[in-house]
């Protein structure tokens, strides 16, 4: 008897199976085998693969939108660490939180699709703007707080932009360690995967890029 289906179970399979064969390679019968279905039970839900990829960039989106660089305590953060501490904690914590399921799909999905799909490079393009203002944010809340110079409108947009796009280099270079980490570790089982042993020379690199930053105006 097959299982119970529904778009959500689908898309996450067509994630699962993009993760593991890329979105290009991801066949109807890769994610039906996934789901201990018959192929022909993916068509009650959706039109055919094409459908199923695009409500999967869709789903994407979605989701990327609901992640947020700035954590829930950001003002008591700045108040008590010096301004390199705390947005080396705070981009930590960001690029971790990619290697949780699904969000770590959902990434490699959009920046993997991003060359092939133009609603993929917006989806990515969204991201990259969103990280770029909370970016914003938090050194408008530094300066508020005297944890840095005071800085103008237009300089703080400018270090937001070029610091912005050295977090997403090292964020795409980290996730490609895990992904490797993942791939080699394939009887981690379900749940396991992205809990793999911490090494990692990227995240040196994010220090090193922090501390830079911060030192001409911390």
């Amino acid at each position: 008897m097959e299982k119970k289906l529904s778009k959500e179970s689908i898309i996450m399979a067509m994630l699962n199976a993009s993760f593991t064969y890329s979105a290009g390679a991801a066949s109807l019968s890769d994610i039906a085998d996934s789901l201990g279905v018959k192929k022909a039970s993916l068509y009650n839900h959706f039109t055919g693969r094409d459908d199923i990829v695009a409500k999967t960039t869709e789903f994407c989106a979605d989701y990327m939108r609901a992640v947020s660089f700035i954590p829930h305590n950001i003002k008591e953060i700045v108040q008590k660490y010096p301004a390199a501490l705390a947005f080396k904690g705070i981009a930590k914590s960001f690029f971790k939180m990619h290697t949780q399921e699904p969000l770590f799909q959902v990434y490699t999905f959009v920046h993997t699709q991003k060359f092939f799909s133009a609603k993929s490079a917006a989806v990515a393009n969204e991201s990259s703007l969103k990280l770029s203002g909370q970016v914003c944010q938090i050194l408008e809340l530094l300066c508020e707080a005297k944890k840095i110079v005071p800085l103008p409108k237009s300089e703080i947009l400018d270090l937001g932009k070029r610091f912005s796009a050295g977090i997403q280099n090292l964020l795409c270079d980290y996730l490609v360690e895990r992904k490797i980490m993942v791939m080699q570790n394939p009887a981690s089982g379900q749940g396991e995967l992205f809990a793999l042993p911490e090494s990692s020379s990227v995240l040196k690199d994010l220090d090193s890029l922090t501390s830079s930053f911060f030192s001409k105006i911390e």
